[in-house]
């Protein structure tokens, strides 16, 4: 039997794993990544191959094409993976769009609500054909790239709670998507799948709050192993709070933070047992029970400017706090990061950032964005 081609477009950390395993688990895999990002590239474009190693599987997978032309990538694949930051959502959506075909899905990985700005984006663009959108709340792999063409993968998902947009599509497109990660549940929309993304919860704050201990260290700094301690974990707690109340208006679930309760983190522990208590019931959750241990050992962020800033602020934290606008209620902790970030980068993340008006949602009420959701029109 010919052997199914499946589309991982993004070659970063997260794509180079996700290319990799599927290419390792029998998938005839098409990889792209945008010509701006040529150099790169290049190695993979050349070799066709990327080495892998870590928790997932040790090999080196080979390639069914690598390429910068979108139209070969993505032809005849039954799931299109997009595996980039949201930054680059808009830019792929935009390269997809003049040949999508008919039955073709779109899978976001991590999507914090891109998949309807994909959706958005092929209206735009007058595309006729049938397609379903797919967004997961994270990535399947904690991973970094050690060289061009090699990515190491630290950790791996338990579960990958995943959304479909229309929702109503959600049963048979789940269904299609567990034969590629066993690891993917269903979550109510794409919306739920979005709030359910760790990352603007964990990183924004953590780095803020590290920002002297970074700059400072020149690189050498680790935000697991030093940036989780009581008064972060204060933060999170707030942070999680208003993130819990636009749930509840919504009727949507937390899949990897209902347990937390953060009230037990004091100055009496011991620094190891705090920064092991702060995250231990999400990471265990999403990860496994080493789950934030692999998490100690990944590097970074180097810099104010790292996507754990530029990308979980504006795509992430904006769109949180744009929602509760929508709902009426209100989250002051997430007001005060994106401009405390905003300040630090002199960049006026509530302008530049992907919330409710840039989805198109802004004029709906709670009812009319269920239906929305529900029916994608």
């Amino acid at each position: 039997m010919e052997k199914e081609v499946v589309a991982v477009l993004g070659g970063g950390n997260g794509g180079h794993a996700v290319a990799a395993n599927l290419a390792l688990a029998g998938y005839k895999v098409n990889f792209f990544e945008l010509p701006q990002f040529a150099d790169a590239f290049e190695k993979v474009l050349r070799t066709r191959e990327i080495r892998i190693e870590g928790v997932s599987i040790d090999g080196t997978a080979k390639l069914n094409l690598a390429t910068h032309d979108i139209e070969q990538a993505i032809k005849d694949a039954e799931v299109i993976f997009v595996v980039t930051p949201a930054f680059g959502h808009k830019a792929m959506a935009e390269a997809c769009a003049p040949f999508v075909q008919d039955g073709q899905i779109f899978v976001l990985m991590p999507g914090s609500g891109g998949s309807l700005e994909f959706a958005k984006i092929f209206k735009q663009n007058k595309v006729k054909k049938e397609v379903i959108f797919a967004e997961s709340c994270t990535l399947p792999y904690g991973a970094r790239l050690k060289a061009p063409g090699h990515v190491m993968v630290f950790i791996h998902a338990l579960i990958l709670p995943t959304g479909v947009f229309p929702a109503k599509k959600t049963e048979e497109t789940i269904s299609k998507l567990k034969k590629y990660y066993s690891i993917i549940i269903p979550a109510k929309d794409v919306l739920e799948a979005a709030i359910n993304n760790p990352n603007p919860i964990v990183h924004p704050v953590a780095t803020l709050l590290s920002a002297t201990r970074i700059e400072h260290s020149k690189g050498e700094f680790y935000l697991y192993a030093e940036g989780m301690t009581p008064a972060v974990a204060r933060a999170f707690e707030s942070l999680n709070e208003e993130r819990l109340s636009i749930c509840k208006a919504l009727g949507y679930k937390l899949y990897h933070w209902n347990n937390l309760d953060f009230k037990n983190y004091n100055l009496g522990e011991t620094e190891e047992e705090c920064r092991y208590r702060i995250l231990n019931t999400s990471m265990d959750a999403a990860f496994g029970k080493d789950g934030i241990y692999a998490g100690m050992k990944m590097k970074g962020p180097e810099h104010l400017k790292d996507r754990y800033i530029t990308e979980d602020i504006p795509y992430g934290m904006v769109l949180t706090s744009t929602l509760g606008d929508l709902l009426g209620i209100p989250t002051p902790t997430h007001d005060a990061v994106i401009q405390l970030a905003s300040v630090i980068n002199r960049t006026n993340y509530w302008k530049t950032g992907r919330g409710i008006k840039e989805l198109g949602l802004s004029k709906m009420n709670k009812q009319r964005l269920k239906k929305f959701l529900l029916e994608g029109r």
